[in-house]
């Protein structure tokens, strides 16, 4: 930001001044033309550029990204490749700990299911519930306190 100002500033200068030879009594041998904003931002980037600082930057990157370019050795490639197959593989042990745990928490035992289904069964077809948009205050107040006295133990 501060070199576009300086250089919006030398170029405003320079037109000023410019202006300013060109209105003397004298003549004047012409100008050159002044360089534009884009030129001078250029002169200024390979001005910078062509320190020895930015060189030896410009090299270190260089070198940085030619090593993350490279890959490793192709045999220790296939080095790791034999490896990763020689170790065991461990998924099969979590899907069977995982099938195990839920056939322990499910109910697959025939008698237990048949007993569930009789149990539910004696507790007689269930009630539904009122729409509780249609009921008065009252009506609400009441179903609330039966909800809750049938579901204390």
């Amino acid at each position: 930001m501060n070199k576009l100002l300086a250089t919006l500033i030398a170029g405003t200068f320079a037109v000023v001044s410019t202006a300013a030879i060109a209105q003397t009594a004298t003549p004047a041998p012409a100008p050159a033309p002044a360089p534009s904003v884009g030129e001078k931002a250029k002169e200024k980037v390979e001005k910078a550029q062509g320190t020895p600082k930015a060189k030896a930057f410009s090299k270190e990157e260089q070198n940085l990204q030619d090593l993350s370019r490279n890959s490793p050795n192709p045999a220790d490639q296939k080095a790791n490749v034999e490896a990763s197959k020689m170790q065991p593989k461990t998924k099969a042990r979590y899907d069977e700990k995982a099938a195990q745990s839920l056939s322990d928490n499910s109910a697959t035992d025939p008698a237990q299911a048949k007993a569930n289904v009789a149990a539910s069964k004696a507790q007689g077809p269930r009630e539904k519930m009122p729409n509780v948009k249609n009921l008065t205050k009252e009506q609400r107040a009441e179903l609330l306190r039966q909800l809750q006295k049938e579901s204390t133990p």
